[in-house]
């Protein structure tokens, strides 16, 4: 239909982005196809690391832990070749790195929330709104031994809703319990929150964590909505043309986001209209029925309002369902994305079979989707 996220800003919020990626520097919105500037474009909130890749305060965009440039490859990446991996790649991206490591603090997050609300040149200074993104992927979560208890992050949220900007979360990977949407941001009703679903079919990843939402005891129903989350593929941060597979309520988060970019390019009335893109996206979506967690729905606490149809949400035609997955037996998985060797360049067809969860790279929980 010729949408592709034109004149929509996506951020990232994560370990950084490779911005010299061949899949996402052409989307890079310091890039003009000659130079770079990365003024209003990054901010870096590590300031006190040790050892990191990346040190202290990157002048310029720089992924400490592929997760970032995974999921930003996600929403908008296209090497405009064969790596055709992301939703929206006519939008354009800015990033702001909120862990070290795949570790935060809500000091960091609430600096890259608040840069977000109008960033600034490198160094930090002329803060300026009218520079800020329309969507940011928050593949991550804050737990307890970060420091968050459940409303440490509530008013910074709720400040980016202010600004009209959609703040799109994973659900966490602490499935397949229910109520394991336990963790900010995930948990605020100011957010879009996104469960993970095995590819393909219309069958919730048994690591997709599930609502109610109990740890402010308002028992909202969470994750709002549903997107792909096995068997991704995107970029990695190891070289300019490396890709590599993940699995996790991240990988779900940024086919959200990349929805929501492509949904006001067609329809750009809806732009920072929260409510209404929301709507749009879940009264189109494919409705999964669960009792798992409560009430069938839709929304429930498994699938929110099911899998998203960003077709059907610009008018294209009606949702079709997918086949469902043959239900296999679960086990514990960890909370941060499972990621499968690829250093090429090459797509490969079909995914590599997994007999059980694959080794995280990192102990968990981080980074959390």
């Amino acid at each position: 239909m010729g949408f592709t996220g034109q004149n929509i800003v996506v951020a990232s919020a994560d370990t950084g982005v490779r911005w010299t990626h061949d899949a996402l520097k052409p989307h890079y919105r310091g890039w003009d196809g000659q130079n770079a500037d990365h003024d209003y474009n990054w901010h870096d909130s590590i300031h006190n690391s040790v050892s990191n890749p990346c040190g202290n305060d990157s002048p310029f965009p720089c992924d400490d832990f592929f997760h970032g440039s995974h999921t930003t490859g996600t929403a908008i990446g296209d090497d405009g070749g064969t790596n055709q991996i992301g939703m929206a790649p006519g939008a354009k991206w800015i990033g702001c790195r909120n862990m070290d490591q795949g570790t935060g603090t809500p000091d960091r997050y609430i600096e890259c929330m608040q840069w977000f609300l109008a960033p600034t040149q490198i160094g930090g200074g002329n803060p300026d709104p009218t520079k800020a993104p329309d969507i940011t992927i928050n593949s991550w979560y804050c737990p307890d031994t970060e420091g968050c208890s459940f409303d440490t992050l509530q008013a910074a949220v709720e400040a980016q809703a202010a600004a009209g900007i959609m703040m799109v979360s994973a659900a966490q990977n602490a499935g397949p319990s229910c109520s394991t949407v336990s963790g900010p941001p995930g948990i605020y009703e100011a957010t879009y929150t996104v469960g993970a679903l095995t590819t393909g079919t219309d069958t919730i990843a048994s690591f997709s964590s599930r609502g109610p939402v109990t740890a402010d005891g308002s028992n909202r129903i969470k994750p709002d909505i549903s997107a792909p989350g096995t068997s991704t593929r995107s970029a990695s941060n190891t070289a300019d043309n490396a890709y590599t597979f993940a699995d996790g309520t991240s990988m779900a988060t940024p086919h959200i986001a990349g929805a929501m970019a492509l949904l006001w390019s067609a329809i750009p009335s809806l732009q920072h209209q929260l409510t209404a893109s929301r709507d749009a996206l879940n009264n189109s979506a494919v409705h999964i029925d669960s009792t798992q967690c409560g009430d069938a729905g839709p929304p429930n606490n498994v699938y929110g309002w099911g899998r998203v149809d960003i077709f059907a949400a610009v008018g294209g035609g009606t949702p079709t369902p997918t086949p469902t997955a043959t239900p296999t037996a679960t086990a514990t998985p960890t909370a941060s994305p499972t990621a499968t060797a690829s250093a090429t360049a090459t797509p490969r067809p079909t995914p590599t079979p997994r007999s059980g969860p694959s080794p995280r790279p990192r102990p968990t929980p981080l980074p959390r989707p």
